[in-house]
């Protein structure tokens, strides 16, 4: 996945040379399939780090496992971990996930994918074409609502799920929820090789069961 993304943006940028911040001021118009105006979607990202892949938020030269993400359901259940191995925070990991899911789902189905910088994968999706149009039809892009503050005001009313048919009360951020449950492995599996990364991947998820059991029962 990784290498699909590059050479699809390297093929883009190619045939369509980067506009300096002048010209795109006085063009300012709706990117192929975007329902806010490119300086919105210049400012979104310029607000978040996760929309900096080139960002470094761990060494590679001293960790074999820079990070994880998870895709989780609406009822914070994970469904699956993915390694992170690069320094940054690049998009191709939630995209693995993402094509992951939909290889499991019936081709009638529709998924609302809730993203801290969902406009920006969106963004990415539609402008080098990372998935494809089938997964794109059936694929409706929100931001979380905590991080939904960061965003510029005409992308929150685009993405916001309050703002959007379909996501009823689900706020996005289960992710922050399971992090939160597993801080406790953090001070012991810091600097982790391969093998503990993938120990660490199968603990994760049976502490995380285990917090939320007990938090249904009581």
């Amino acid at each position: 996945m990784e290498l699909f993304i590059e050479g699809q943006r390297s093929s883009s940028s190619n045939q369509h040379p980067s506009l300096t911040q002048n010209q795109l001021l006085k063009e300012d118009n709706f990117e192929n399939g975007m329902r806010v105006p490119t300086s919105v979607l210049n400012g979104c990202g310029d607000s978040f780090h996760a929309a900096d892949e080139k960002r470094l938020k761990a060494s590679t030269r001293f960790f074999a496992d820079t990070g994880l993400m998870a895709l989780l359901c609406r009822h914070d259940r994970v469904l699956w971990l993915v390694n992170m191995t690069s320094a940054g925070e690049k998009q191709h990991y939630a995209l693995v996930l993402v094509k992951h899911l939909f290889e499991h789902l019936p081709t009638t189905m529709t998924v609302g994918l809730l993203y801290d910088i969902g406009c920006q994968l969106e963004r990415s999706c539609r402008k080098w074409k990372l998935l494809d149009d089938g997964i794109l039809a059936r694929l409706k892009f929100g931001i979380s609502v905590f991080h939904a503050y960061g965003h510029q005001w005409p992308c929150q009313i685009i993405y916001h799920p309050r703002k959007c048919v379909g996501f009823g009360l689900s706020d996005g951020e289960g992710c922050e929820r399971l992090w939160s449950s597993l801080k406790m492995l953090i001070p012991t599996l810091r600097v982790s090789g391969v093998s503990i990364g993938c120990l660490f991947n199968l603990f994760s998820v049976l502490i995380f069961s285990i917090v939320s059991s007990e938090t249904i029962c009581s």
